[in-house]
């Protein structure tokens, strides 16, 4: 009989690549939020450092990636409410039950609009110049491409991209 204690081990899923990438469950089976891992998305979303967001302080930012984001989808967002903190949001997503969701799939598929398989790196310079990160020359573009090129083969595939964003995969520096 199994120690009612000790959680099941996550069933790994394949990635583009033939490598499995075991994904981390929460206890209502969804994926495991982690409040480091959700804290770096919100310090992206709250520029001003207010600790609440509003729904123009979510609209700003996500249209960066997703121009025909609207309302409706922001207040959803917001669990419709006018602001939401990060204590709110956290428990809003710590109970998840989302099986069948990889954000970092997700994530990608802005970087590959025409999905190709790759970033694209105008894309990647799109951004940061919408985001006020300043202009990446071409030189700044083969230096991140040259570091995010994992598999070495000159582009930047989904693999790639997990090595980059590992959300959601075991955390080799936890304690077992």
């Amino acid at each position: 009989m199994a120690d009612a204690g000790k959680k099941a081990q996550p069933k790994p899923r394949k990635v583009s690549g033939s490598t499995p990438v075991p994904v981390r469950r929460n206890d209502k089976g969804g994926i495991l939020i982690k409040e480091e891992e959700l804290k770096v998305a919100w310090d992206f979303f709250d520029t001003k450092g207010t600790g609440k967001l509003t729904a123009a302080d979510i609209k700003r930012r996500l249209t960066t990636f997703y121009k025909n984001v609207s309302n409706k989808e922001i207040k959803f967002l917001l669990n419709n409410q006018q602001e939401i903190t990060f204590e709110d949001l956290y428990e809003l997503l710590k109970d998840n039950q989302l099986t069948n969701f990889d954000p970092v799939k997700e994530a990608f598929k802005v970087y590959d609009p025409n999905d190709t398989g790759f970033v694209d790196m105008e894309v990647v310079k799109e951004f940061f110049a919408n985001l006020n990160y300043g202009d990446i020359s071409d030189d700044d573009a083969k230096i991140i491409l040259e570091t995010a090129d994992a598999d070495k083969d000159g582009r930047i595939g989904l693999d790639d991209f997990r090595m980059m964003v590992p959300f959601g995969q075991p955390d080799t520096k936890e304690k077992k």
